[in-house]
């Protein structure tokens, strides 16, 4: 059964997207003394992250939690289209361990980079790592992180982090978790907002096979727990 949960509006959808972050983490410490949390980029994402950062900065002990990112574009680390960059300006001050892609170097170079860093993450006993809460955007197409429909984005492998070209929504080049990344997720959030975000939801929810609809597939098939946060204008009408 699909854990749904749907919010007035965007601002309430924040709150809780907000709260429900922090309480995550915080068992996560509790647990073992320490957390990972995969960053989403994206409006409301960005809304959630200002709240936390006035709201719950004192909540947690950051210090304890690592923050890495799903997927990033390749451009100079300060660009406007930068994921990290954006969210490092209203989160960048809390005490985290901070893994962050070298987004100026080409996609290939990259994605190996990353890869690397990632490997000082905790790993479960598949040998992957570890990811306590993911958080995921939903596109209008289906698509999360930078996994498209119909793209070689979505094509086996046996990387943690791969490089992806020619995207169908620009800027071309990027590099994003692999599919395989999410199988030692613990908790995912999928979150949308947005009429036009409604048959994505959809879709994925009533069993599609969208990017969005296979990652939450792959995290409950491993025993992850997937819950949509999504405002009233997202939310399936049937």
């Amino acid at each position: 059964m699909n854990d749904v949960r749907v919010f007035d509006d965007k601002a309430t959808l924040a709150e809780a997207v907000a709260k429900q972050t922090v309480k995550i983490l915080q068992a996560a410490i509790e647990q073992k003394g320490s957390g990972t949390w995969v960053l989403a980029g994206g409006s409301t994402p960005l809304a959630a992250y200002e709240i936390i950062a006035e709201k719950y900065r004192d909540s947690l002990a950051w210090t304890r939690i690592t923050v890495i990112i799903g997927d990033e574009r390749i451009s100079a680390m300060d660009s406007p289209d930068n994921n990290w960059h954006a969210i490092d300006q209203i989160i960048g001050s809390l005490p985290t361990r901070k893994l962050r892609p070298q987004s100026d170097q080409s996609a290939e170079d990259a994605a190996n980079n990353y890869q690397e860093q990632l490997s000082s993450l905790a790993f479960t006993d598949t040998g992957l790592p570890c990811l306590d809460l993911v958080w995921l955007g939903v596109g209008a197409d289906g698509h999360t992180l930078s996994l498209f429909p119909g793209h070689p984005s979505l094509l086996p492998t046996n990387q943690l982090v791969i490089s992806v070209h020619d995207s169908p929504k620009p800027p071309a080049e990027r590099i994003s978790l692999s599919l395989r990344a999410l199988i030692g997720t613990q908790a995912v959030m999928i979150i949308a907002s947005g009429e036009d975000k409604q048959s994505a939801v959809r879709t994925a929810i009533t069993g599609g096979s969208s990017p969005i609809a296979l990652a939450a597939s792959i995290i409950k098939t491993h025993d992850g727990h997937v819950t949509w946060l999504v405002d009233k204008s997202a939310a399936p009408t049937d």
